[in-house]
């Protein structure tokens, strides 16, 4: 079974831990030109991780035959090593303040490379000792069994003795990462000539620079983690079909699913898709026309603000007063009417958890069906704890009880009643409304009804602020009114509210009011004179 950590670090040499490439591309120029012929960078390119005998064919071929592709094999070896000899190491962004940090902290380094040790050699010798505890080249592998194979991986494990699970690989081309993939290892794939596309156990990074070895540990753990819902954070490396946030300078945020090929137009050229597919979260892609993105999962929050919609949802400012204040808790039967898009549906649910029961009405079918459609889409499936039905609450109620009711709906006083039945002593009532004349509607109804606690009423606003260096002021906008939340809590059967001792204001219960009026206020008594007044 897998360890918590690393127990050893696997590198690739070309294109990974030092920038080659451009040498043996070189190399072959060379050969081709010195011969009187053409050698262009496409096709240097084309042979980029190839097999040496397939680039030495190619190379042969380029030159009429002459020299043979084993001739060939000979001047390109030769030619390598003579610039590794002569030059600086080439280290990619990055590679070797890695792996000096690996290495400090105690943890095993294998170089495994598909070269022959007679074109490495001179390169090796410029590393200073110590920095691998195991070298596998391709002379010490059996026919056919180097990389894409996975026996070097295997075998570097076995010298290191450990467990090629417990291992992270470092590779940038297909060859090696699918090989290190293929031994058991979970491997990161960077950015290169032949860059390893997206698979199981593996995560795509443009080069190591600017990554630590705290940073390496946490993007294996990431590779090893499987697909998960929205609602749990979505779970290892971006993949096609779900939906990420992208944001420019400006905070401006787009919304976009992904797909294998798919590009997001902007008015500074396209982003693809493909760079940011199998990569992590939190990266920044730069799109053709030169505009970095921030590429990052939305959480709930964000969710909520950009989800399809079909009616006006409650916003998360409001959600989350409504699960505080309405005291929803995991396990709960909770009664929700006025279901709209599911913007309080989804933070409904994830607080009741799954042993709780969420019973959401709606009457009308295309405010169900979105509502239904963004629940899927955040939680991956239609939650067993949903139950959403097409009914009028009033007259529909399911007689079964509940321990928190939540009324998102234009007349929430006409159903108090219903909701009265059926929420348990102690129960707590939300009614979320848009303007004062229902606000004051359905806390009049509440009173005179008596079985419930006084109500009160809250509206919630957020002030955002602008803090950079000594600038620090309120932000020119902010949050304001969406709505008011009115709540009061079920009294046992029978039991009626103690009166209120302060009385209303003159006039608020007088000739001009025709709404529901508390049980000890008549119209004659909103008028008389108070005892202590006479």
């Amino acid at each position: 079974m897998p360890n918590d950590t690393l127990s050893a670090v696997l590198w690739d040499l070309d294109g990974t831990l030092v920038d080659t490439e451009p040498r043996w591309m070189e190399a072959e120029t060379e050969i081709v030109t010195a011969r009187g012929h053409q050698w262009s960078e496409e096709q240097a390119r084309s042979l980029v991780s190839a097999p040496m005998t397939t680039v030495c064919a190619a190379l042969s071929e380029a030159v009429g035959g002459d020299p043979t592709p084993e001739g060939v094999a000979d001047l390109l070896v030769a030619t390598v090593r003579r610039y590794h000899r002569e030059r600086e190491v080439p280290w990619t962004p990055g590679a070797y303040p890695l792996l000096q940090e690996v290495r400090a902290a105690g943890i095993p380094c294998a170089l495994v490379t598909g070269s022959p040790r007679t074109v490495m050699s001179p390169l090796l010798d410029h590393f200073e000792d110590g920095l691998f505890d195991v070298v596998i080249t391709f002379d010490e592998m059996p026919e056919g069994r180097a990389k894409p194979a996975p026996d070097p991986y295997l075998m570097a494990a076995s010298r290191l003795g450990v467990d090629p699970a417990d291992c992270g690989v470092l590779a940038d081309a297909v060859s090696g990462a699918g090989a290190g993939n293929v031994a058991g290892a979970r491997g990161r794939a960077l950015a290169g000539g032949a860059t390893a596309p997206p698979a199981p156990d593996r995560v795509r990074r443009a080069n190591l620079d600017g990554v630590h070895l705290a940073d390496l540990v946490k993007l294996w753990h990431l590779a090893g983690q499987q697909a998960a819902p929205m609602s749990a954070g979505g779970g290892g490396v971006l993949r096609a079909g779900e939906r990420v946030t992208l944001t420019d300078s400006k905070g401006r945020r787009h919304s976009i699913v992904l797909s294998e090929g798919g590009v997001f137009h902007t008015t500074k050229g396209m982003v693809r898709h493909d760079d940011l597919i199998g990569g992590p979260q939190g990266v920044v892609v730069t799109s053709a026309g030169g505009m970095d993105f921030l590429a990052m999962r939305p959480i709930l929050s964000e969710f909520t603000v950009t989800m399809p919609r079909e009616a006006a949802i409650i916003y998360p400012k409001e959600s989350a007063q409504i699960l505080m204040m309405a005291d929803i808790f995991p396990g709960a039967r909770v009664l929700e009417a006025g279901v709209g898009s599911g913007g309080l549906t989804i933070p409904l649910l994830r607080a009741i958890g799954p042993q709780g029961r969420l019973t959401s009405y709606e009457r009308r079918p295309e405010f169900a069906e979105v509502a239904r459609c963004n629940v899927i889409t955040f939680y991956g499936q239609e939650p067993g704890s949903w139950q959403l039905t097409l009914a009028d609450l009033a007259t529909e109620i399911s007689p079964e009880p509940v321990d928190r009711a939540v009324l998102d709906m234009l007349a929430p006083w006409e159903c108090v009643q219903a909701v009265g039945d059926v929420l348990v002593p102690g129960g707590v009532l939300c009614c979320y409304v848009a303007t004062t004349t229902q606000m004051g509607r359905v806390m009049d109804t509440l009173r005179a009804e008596g079985g419930w606690t006084e109500p009160s009423a809250t509206e919630t606003t957020i002030r955002d602020w602008h803090a950079e260096g000594l600038s620090i002021r309120p932000s020119h906008g902010s949050t304001g009114h969406t709505g008011f939340l009115v709540i009061a809590r079920r009294l046992a059967p029978g039991v009626v509210a103690p009166m209120r001792k302060r009385r209303p204001a003159p006039g608020a219960y007088g000739p001009d009011y025709h709404g529901p009026r508390p049980r000890n206020i008549t119209e004659h008594d909103q008028w008389r004179v108070a005892k202590e007044e006479r």
